[in-house]
């Protein structure tokens, strides 16, 4: 199989693979294959029939209609362990390759997917606190919402940098390996064929997103930015953002929270419809 960099020539047909699949895991779309590989040593597959990602010494089980054929190939080769597996993956492969596998729970790298109304409207007693922030945002800020476009990707990619700046990213190494992945998703915005939104406070950016469309019916976010001073700013960009999004978007995921406590506690205050847990395996010897 054909490993490399990932590259644009392999966009469109890992969009195939994944819409074609309805995949719901984030870690699939090639703009996460793409951005993240400038932190990580990650190389990109393009076979008949599927593709497969290779994040250091470990693959993921291949995404397209020739999986089954594919995952033979990589067995044959004298792959042992593989990633990007939820409970659907987990089933079919057990199916497919009975007592070939042990599965190891992986919670910190699940995925967190919301119902697109509940995150839009915020209805009820659990979201109460997050309609409170948004109420003081709309009444303290002279605001306004912008789709992130060639007019204002620049001023955009200078919060980003502010944003690292303020927040240390150099010194630690989760952060600065995100903040690779940030910058090279938006030197190549377009051509990811991302869409976000910057939320401006009296004239000024406090918070910006942006994410790709994923499956049939969803939407992954893959950045979400704010200024913590400004009251309101992250769920405000949050809802507003949900807001734009085309009607046929029923479920928006929104990454995993890597174990860190801090934003594992900010995901779970949202609400998850769905926690999607991930898996890796290890041909059983």
């Amino acid at each position: 199989m054909d490993f490399k960099t990932p590259e644009f020539s392999q966009k469109s047909a890992v969009d195939r693979f994944v819409r074609e699949q309805d995949s719901c895991l984030c870690d699939q779309t090639f703009g996460n294959i793409f951005c993240w590989s400038a932190a990580f040593d990650v190389k990109l597959a393009v076979a008949d029939g599927g593709f497969i990602v290779r994040w250091g010494r470990r693959c993921t089980v291949p995404i397209g209609e020739n999986r089954k054929a594919l995952l033979e190939q990589l067995l044959k080769a004298g792959e042992t362990q593989f990633l990007g597996i939820d409970d659907r993956t987990k089933c079919w492969m057990e199916e497919a390759f009975p007592g070939q596998f042990s599965f190891t729970e992986l919670r910190n790298n699940a995925d967190y997917i919301y119902d697109r109304e509940s995150l839009e409207n915020l209805k009820g007693k659990k979201l109460a606190s997050k309609r409170n922030h948004i109420h003081y945002f709309e009444e303290h800020f002279d605001w306004e919402v912008r789709s992130i476009d060639e007019t204002n990707l620049e001023d955009v990619k200078a919060f980003n940098d502010e944003w690292c700046r303020k927040n240390h990213c150099h010194a630690e190494q989760s952060l600065e390996w995100e903040g690779c992945a940030v910058r090279r998703a938006l030197h190549h915005y377009q051509k990811l064929d991302y869409r976000g939104i910057a939320l401006y406070a009296n004239g000024k950016i406090c918070a910006f997103t942006c994410g790709e469309s994923l499956g049939k019916e969803g939407f992954c976010v893959h950045v979400e930015k704010a200024d913590s001073e400004i009251r309101g700013a992250y769920p405000m960009v949050n809802r507003e953002f949900v807001k734009t999004l085309p009607p046929e978007i029923r479920w928006i995921n929104r990454e995993d929270d890597t174990g860190d406590e801090g934003l594992r506690k900010a995901k779970l205050s949202y609400r998850p419809a769905i926690l999607l847990m991930k898996y890796k395996a290890e041909v059983i010897k």
